[in-house]
């Protein structure tokens, strides 16, 4: 209460939803002429913005905004040559030995290539995948930052 009278806040309250309302709100309104009045006019005031109909634009908004939007021409980019190169190192490992296998070349160097990986010790195959590992990791966690600081710059609009 401000004064001796309600706030605007709980005289809207009232006509909204009685049922909610303190008891002292309730009894003040009924023995307060001021606050009486000015609850009536609020009830008249909502009931004439519950008539009105609800508004309605007369145009495509989709549309207009729509051709406002930049429009995106695919073509080559720097940015994607990381990932053709990776695409292209991937199909030339997978694809250069299995051309030799079916060339029988690989049939006459067979001694040659089982040689080679038999001389590797244990540890430096394990120094290379713990090395791949934690490549593999810091990558992910830069991907994931770079991931973060993309979504909190579309949050912010």
């Amino acid at each position: 209460m401000s004064g001796n009278h309600l706030t605007d806040e709980d005289i809207q309250q009232y006509v909204l939803n009685k049922a909610d309302c303190k008891t002292d709100v309730v009894t003040h309104i009924h023995d307060c002429e001021y606050c009486k009045t000015k609850a009536e006019t609020y009830k008249l005031l909502f009931s004439e913005i519950k008539q009105q109909p609800k508004a309605a634009f007369d145009f495509d908004l989709s549309e207009l905004v729509m051709k406002q939007l930049p429009q995106v021409r695919p073509g080559f980019s720097l940015n994607s040559l990381p990932g053709y190169f990776i695409i292209f190192s991937i199909l030339a490992a997978i694809g250069i030995p299995y051309y030799l296998f079916k060339a029988k070349i690989i049939y006459f160097f067979k001694t040659y290539i089982l040689g080679i990986t038999s001389g590797i010790s244990s540890i430096v195959v394990f120094l290379v995948v713990i090395t791949f590992l934690i490549f593999l990791i810091f990558q992910c966690v830069e991907m994931y930052g770079k991931y973060r600081q993309k979504n909190n710059a579309l949050n912010f609009y």
